[in-house]
């Protein structure tokens, strides 16, 4: 290779791990192996330690990747954390054990090793003092995390109090239980929502969510082996420290334990490659840890790890086996996915039938044809993956797997977004879509019906009481009353609250429309916009896009809506049963017209819905996120992650409650 060729290859495999490590760390989309991202890395660091002239301060090889998502609130860890050397064989983990014990100056048979399951989650920082929990951050890059405290408090087995008074970082794993995941991914599936890949990315998404009663719903978990920063240091070797965290009321793994053969060693890393499908949660290898921690302080760290440990990582786990048939299902936002139906097979613990093929463009990657032998992977994925066909089995009259170009359901003609990747059916009452459309449709932030729920909106469907969103306001109540067993007064009550709903705002009947990518915010700028529906059906892409909050996805999106024949009828039927296609200002006055306020934290004498009706009465508008084109941000208590980056913008004014409230009086100086 020419010195040229030497410096462009360095910054080719330099930008991938990059990459791959944005997609990891910030994204939870992990778009290559372990294996395959730690080659590469090994390239680069043979290529940097070579020619030494192109290696720079960032490099890939000696930083770990960051979760820090820009904005966030961070906190600087007391003690920086690490990432692991990876080895991909026993052969490995014998050699790096030699070469510790060889720094050590002892022999290698000498050297007692904790094995600890690596739990495939999400690295965590607690840190205590008093015996009370004072923050919790992600690991972010190393030397400052991400502020979860308040996510943290959420997860049941983690204490706010522990017995030791003095400061302590205590490190652990922060993981999804498999039944967990599987229930989020059912329920994300009903409601149109995209699947999770795995439990790690589930529990990365988890621990950063705004809302905290999601992180409870969630149920995550967590296992603790580590101390990062401790004043006093009641321990000696790793197994004490995990003794002293059992005692603390910190949940640890039962199944670590000390080693102090390479046999044993051997045995372990073999016994649970073969035994992780019993788990309740994912691991994807075996943590070595030299159980001294004199030994462990006298080895130190490289540049981005211990020298006293290393992660033994599992295979992947794969299997052929034969695609019988390929569906194509539709999702309640007319999402048409093609799904594998597999020969079943039985790995990584489960049997496996069926497996996503996400899109056209992974079919044409994978150059799938009928009747395909193919290899399936399920390595740290509950969900299987096609991984690659085998094309050496393939019958010569195999016929290429062809993605339709009409709904599969209705044949209605499918549409892609520019530079989208998902095929979707626009029709409105596609009968794939029709039961997840009405319970939107139906739902509080939407036409608010209430008794019209999921039970008896598929009752009225499957007796053919109802076809389309429309047939609500022409309901057979008798019919209903037979079907339910239920009383005078549910059926009343029910006839009341659709009676009512005819009374609802335009942006509450745009919204309820279920228009992909809208919502309820969205809505009501688009409302504002277009104050009638006569006027919006004949907008054109770049008339919506000069609609504030309004970019190319969504406005493609509402555009496509509206040429539908589907949707017009829709909103024409609903038209002639009484609802309200236009939109009555709340505008009482303009002393706040033409800007815009975001609020954060917790208002005093304001809940934050007054606090926008309030807001809007006055002409402002309230917007969802900080920009340049905020002119106000109204900050309460306990104020997030808008705080800190809204004050990085000189134009944003930052008032606090009683200056909102003169605002409210006196209005905006000219």
């Amino acid at each position: 290779m020419t010195i040229r060729e030497v410096e462009q290859e360095i910054k080719k495999l330099r930008k991938q791990l990059e990459e791959y490590n944005q997609l990891y760390f910030l994204f939870n989309e992990p778009k290559v192996s372990d294996t395959e991202y730690d080659l590469l890395l090994k390239r680069l660091a043979e290529l940097e330690n070579t020619y030494p002239q192109f290696k720079i301060d960032s490099t890939p090889t000696e930083s770990i990747g960051s979760d820090l998502t820009p904005g966030a609130k961070v906190i600087k860890h007391k003690e920086r954390m690490y990432s692991l050397e990876n080895a991909y064989s026993l052969e490995e983990v014998r050699s790096s054990l030699f070469r510790i014990a060889r720094l050590l100056e002892i022999e290698s048979a000498e050297l007692p090793i904790y094995l600890e399951l690596k739990i495939d989650g999400f690295s965590i920082n607690l840190f205590y003092d008093k015996g009370t929990l004072q923050y919790a951050t992600t690991r972010g890059d190393g030397f400052e995390g991400e502020d979860v405290t308040e996510n943290i408090k959420q997860i049941k087995s983690i204490p706010t109090t522990i017995p030791h008074q003095a400061p302590i970082e205590i490190r652990g794993e922060i993981f999804l239980p498999i039944s967990e995941f599987l229930r989020i991914n059912e329920e994300r599936a009903a409601k149109g929502e995209k699947s999770f890949a795995n439990p790690r990315n589930a529990a990365a998404g988890t621990i950063k969510v705004k809302n905290s009663q999601i992180v409870a719903e969630r149920n995550l978990d967590g296992f603790f082996y580590s101390i990062g920063y401790a004043e006093e240091r009641p321990f000696k070797s790793q197994q004490e420290i995990s003794e002293f965290l059992t005692k603390s009321g910190f949940k640890t793994n039962l199944y670590n334990k000390l080693a102090n053969s390479f046999e044993e060693i051997e045995h372990f890393c073999n016994e649970w490659e073969d035994k992780r499908s019993t788990l309740e949660y994912e691991i994807d290898g075996i943590v070595l840890k030299v159980n001294d921690l004199a030994d462990q302080d006298r080895l130190g760290f490289t540049d981005k790890s211990p020298r006293w440990a290393i992660a033994y990582k599992f295979k992947a786990e794969e299997k052929s086996t034969n695609l019988l048939s390929v569906e194509f299902s539709v999702g309640r936002t007319g999402a048409v996915t093609p799904v594998a139906i597999l020969e079943p097979v039985y790995i990584a613990g489960t049997t496996v039938s069926r497996s996503t093929l996400h899109n056209e463009d992974e079919i044409d990657r994978l150059d799938l044809h009928h009747n395909d032998r193919v290899v399936i992977v399920k390595s740290g994925d509950i969900i299987p993956k096609i991984l690659r066909t085998l094309p050496e089995f393939r019958s010569p009259e195999a016929e290429k797997v062809v993605f339709p170009n009409h709904c599969p359901v209705c044949q209605t003609p499918l549409s892609k977004e520019e530079d989208g990747v998902i095929q979707y059916c626009n029709n409105i009452n596609c009968p794939a879509q029709i039961q997840k459309r009405i319970e939107h449709f139906a739902s509080r932030k939407a036409m608010d019906i209430e008794g019209l729920g999921e039970a008896l909106i598929a009752k009225l469907l499957e007796y053919n009481i109802i076809e389309k969103i429309e047939d609500l306001y022409n309901l057979d109540y008798d019919k209903i009353q037979e079907l339910e067993n239920q009383g005078e007064k549910s059926i009343a009550n029910l006839k009341s609250a659709i009676e009512k709903s005819k009374e609802r705002a335009w942006d509450r009947i745009l919204y309820a429309l279920g228009i992909r990518f809208v919502g309820d915010k969205t809505a009501k700028s688009i409302a504002e916009h277009y104050p009638t529906y006569e006027l919006i059906k004949t907008a054109t892409i770049e008339d919506l896009l000069e609609i504030e909050d309004v970019g190319e996805r969504i406005a493609e999106s509402v555009y496509s809506f509206f040429q539908n024949e589907e949707s017009i009828h829709t909103l024409e039927a609903l038209k002639d049963k009484g609802l309200k296609l236009e939109y009555e200002s709340g505008v009482k006055s303009d002393l706040l017209k033409g800007f815009s306020f975001l609020l954060t934290g917790t208002l005093a004498n304001y809940t934050r819905t007054e606090a926008q009706q309030l807001i809007e009465e006055k002409g402002g508008r309230v917007t969802s996120s900080v920009s340049k084109k905020l002119n106000y941000l109204i900050v309460g208590e306990n104020p997030g992650s808008k705080y800190d980056k809204a004050k990085t913008i000189d134009s944003i004014k930052i008032i606090d409650e009683t200056e909102f409230a003169k605002l409210l009086e006196e209005g905006v100086e000219a």
